[in-house]
């Protein structure tokens, strides 16, 4: 494993922004908005997890420079969530009903995360059930388990921001102390993803191949094999659960059906996401539609 705290040579200043660093150092702008915002969900005794960059660093001991905080928590708690920054002084945006929430004090700001963007699927218990804990800001936090930061980052693949060097990462740190079962029921059908990651990590660290026990990359390609002689629709990609942005003109041009669509709209439809739609703790809101590209955060 790579010494923490090792520093290369000479860096362009993209390349400073991620370190193996022996702190989490926060500007002290940021760092006075994110302890307000944790002490009021502390204070109000709302679970959450801290994701993102801080719960990477947690895992791997690679520091990244962030303009804002990851917060995860399930939907039923996103309301109370919103009226504790709310009363904190945070102003609260809606960004996209079916999964993300704002809140900003000034140009700083803090995410209110409930889902995927892709509408794969909600945050749920297990989120906090395999957390651990953590301090930022001076406050006590949970720290977002590594199986599902590789499960949510196995959808994150837009031009603009991929993040396979955050799983590749994990799976060094982690790999040899997953839950892999755990992790191969979150991926569920969308295993595809994941046995190209795994190639990607044995490509990339050789020497490490034992991080990932055998009997999964062996399930994983039986899966692939099977999955050659198996017909599926011609006119389906799942492209624009992975990116919107690259995937577009499959959609809009060459006339491909794409599951994202519908999905979100289930999502929006169920209960719990209207009710968070129609309650009044927002100041703020976004047009209904899912933004375009560029506009807001990639996750999936």
């Amino acid at each position: 494993m790579p010494v923490h705290g090792r520093r290369p040579g000479r860096l362009s200043p993209e390349e400073r922004k991620s370190l193996t660093h022996g702190d989490f150092w926060i500007p002290e702008g940021e760092r006075g908005v994110y302890r307000k915002a944790l002490q009021a969900l502390n204070g109000a005794s709302i679970p959450f997890v801290v994701a993102g960059a801080y719960a990477i660093y947690e895992h791997t001991g690679i520091y990244r420079q962030t303009k804002d905080l990851d917060l995860f928590v399930e939907p039923p708690a996103v309301i109370a969530t919103a009226r504790a920054l709310h009363d904190a002084g945070f102003v609260m945006r809606l960004e996209d009903p079916h999964w993300l929430a704002k809140g900003a004090i000034g140009d700083k700001c803090v995410d209110v995360i409930y889902g995927m963007g892709n509408a794969v699927a909600f945050i749920d218990l297990d989120w906090f059930r395999h957390s651990r804990p953590g301090v930022l800001a001076a406050q006590p936090v949970r720290i977002a388990p590594a199986e599902e930061l590789i499960w949510h980052r196995l959808f994150i693949n837009e031009r603009h921001r991929h993040d396979m060097s955050d799983i590749v990462h994990l799976l060094l740190s982690e790999g040899d102390t997953l839950d892999w079962e755990r992790l191969l029921a979150r991926v569920d059908e969308h295993w595809p993803l994941l046995l190209a990651q795994l190639q990607m990590f044995s490509y990339v660290y050789p020497g490490y191949r034992s991080n990932v026990p055998a009997w999964v990359t062996e399930r994983l390609i039986e899966g692939a094999s099977a999955d050659v002689a198996r017909d599926e629709r011609a006119d389906l990609t799942r492209g624009p659960l992975i990116s919107r942005f690259s995937f577009s003109i499959d959609v809009r041009e060459w006339g491909f059906a794409d599951p994202r669509g519908e999905m979100i709209r289930q999502a929006r439809n169920h209960p719990v996401i209207r009710e968070i739609v129609e309650s009044k703790v927002w100041d703020e809101r976004s047009d209904d539609r899912e933004p375009e590209v560029g506009g807001q955060k990639p996750e999936a």
